[in-house]
């Protein structure tokens, strides 16, 4: 691997960034087309069907492969010095995802009609029925995104930014192809399978990307021994750590489905949208940074310069966006989705709540994988489940016994707030007034 100099961070940063970013800004772009689509071509109780179902496999795919994966393997891989081993370490991550998440993927298939209720339980039984039918076609999508998955890592560890930046929008635009060309006659099983379609060819893009970069893949299961040692406790660790995001996300969803009908589209729509900056400038900047974090392990001052620098640019960029955005929540969400009436109140609660948190947001995925790269997987969980128990606790509280039920919808905007704002704040105590002595 070549040394780290901040001259080839810098370089890296700049070109591997603004990929990444330029990805996410058409990727996001994307987003709001679908949204707004699916507003168009949908019943407000059938967007919060649509959003429903793709919340329950996203839960699993995101706790157990999402940012768990790249943390987990981009280290190991980073430690391997010969271009035979790292093909090994690849190939035995790729079996064990074909087969665990591929086993996990067809147990939802399978038991969707089961799983559904869990997470929806305030929905009638018609929209939870109609919710497990369409979750069958998302359990093969993220089935399909988490072997893909895998060969972006590979990218991200080599600092090949290219192909991985394309992929996510192939797989949101066959959504969007999907509503525009298919909703009137498939109704909403059109984004079942334009997800499926367009997962299909994030996978194929990154596998094609994985040659081009001599990556090589075999039958071996748990080669090299080496780099696989500690592993199921280093991955249990950071399964734990992801867990508690992801359970806040679902228990979010699990409190809209007991208020009005609508709730479940507000919430989405003004949560992703205040989030919007998140996958454009915090992940983009976290995907890039990670892989130096990881090979300036324990050399905490190198580490900190890296954040240093990348939160440099969130304050840049993030904090005029939020004075805007909060400044114009109506107006935007307005020309954006052409809501009105209750809708557009309740959605402009939680995206300007969310937004407010925005540049805090930004700096979560950096600042917990500043203790990833140093095999720190307590202290991000602990801080983690300190912050979302108490924002998930204030936002039940208030949306299902405090507030009016039209109101109701402040508490979860209030819990996004809180929850950004604990878990960046408390990560920022621990690395520079804890760790100054290090």
């Amino acid at each position: 691997m070549q040394i780290f100099t901040k001259q080839r961070f810098h370089a890296i940063l700049k070109k591997g960034g603004i990929l990444l970013a330029i990805s996410a800004i058409f990727s996001k772009l994307l987003g709001l087309l679908r949204d707004r689509l699916l507003l168009d071509n949908f019943s407000h109780q059938q967007t919060d069907i649509i959003l429903s179902a793709f919340r329950i496999p996203d839960f699993f795919f995101y706790l157990f492969v999402g940012t768990t994966l790249s943390t987990v393997f981009i280290p190991r891989l980073l430690d391997l010095k010969d271009e035979k081993s790292r093909n090994l370490l690849i190939s035995s991550f790729f079996w064990k995802i074909f087969f665990g998440f591929g086993g996990l993927s067809l147990s939802g298939f399978l038991f969707a009609n089961y799983l559904t209720p869990l997470f929806v339980k305030g929905l009638d039984v018609e929209a939870i029925h109609q919710i497990a039918h369409l979750v069958k076609y998302l359990f093969l999508s993220v089935f399909l995104l988490s072997l893909s998955g895998l060969f972006a890592a590979w990218s991200q560890a080599i600092h090949k930014f290219f192909w991985m930046s394309i992929a996510p929008l192939f797989y949101m635009g066959s959504i969007c192809v999907g509503i525009w060309f298919w909703a009137e006659n498939w109704g909403i099983f059109a984004i079942g399978y334009g997800a499926i379609v367009g997962s299909g060819l994030h996978l194929v893009i990154n596998f094609l990307a994985f040659l081009k970069n001599r990556g090589n893949l075999s039958l071996a299961w748990h080669q090299p021994i080496n780099a696989w040692q500690g592993f199921y406790a280093d991955f249990g660790r950071r399964i734990l750590n992801n867990s508690i995001f992801q359970i806040n996300q679902m228990i979010d969803l699990l409190i809209a489905s007991f208020l009005l009908t609508g709730a479940v589209t507000a919430f989405s729509l003004g949560s992703n949208l205040g989030h919007f900056l998140l996958s454009i400038i915090g992940f983009s900047l976290a995907n890039v940074s990670f892989p130096k974090l990881t090979e300036a392990k324990h050399n905490y001052k190198k580490q900190r310069a890296i954040l240093n620098n990348a939160l440099k640019w969130i304050v840049i960029f993030v904090i005029p966006a939020t004075l805007i955005c909060a400044l114009s929540s109506n107006f935007i969400l307005s020309i954006l989705f052409n809501l009105e009436g209750d809708l557009l109140v309740r959605t402009q609660t939680v995206f300007f709540w969310t937004v407010l948190s925005l540049p805090l947001a930004c700096m979560i995925p950096i600042l917990s994988r500043y203790f990833l790269a140093n095999d720190d997987t307590k202290t991000p969980l602990k801080l983690s489940a300190i912050s979302l128990f108490i924002a998930t606790s204030c936002a039940a509280l208030l949306a299902l016994k405090i507030l009016p039920a039209e109101q109701a919808i402040l508490g979860l905007a209030l819990g996004n707030f809180l929850a950004n704002t604990l878990s960046a704040s408390l990560l920022l105590f621990f690395i520079y007034v804890r760790g100054e002595n290090k």
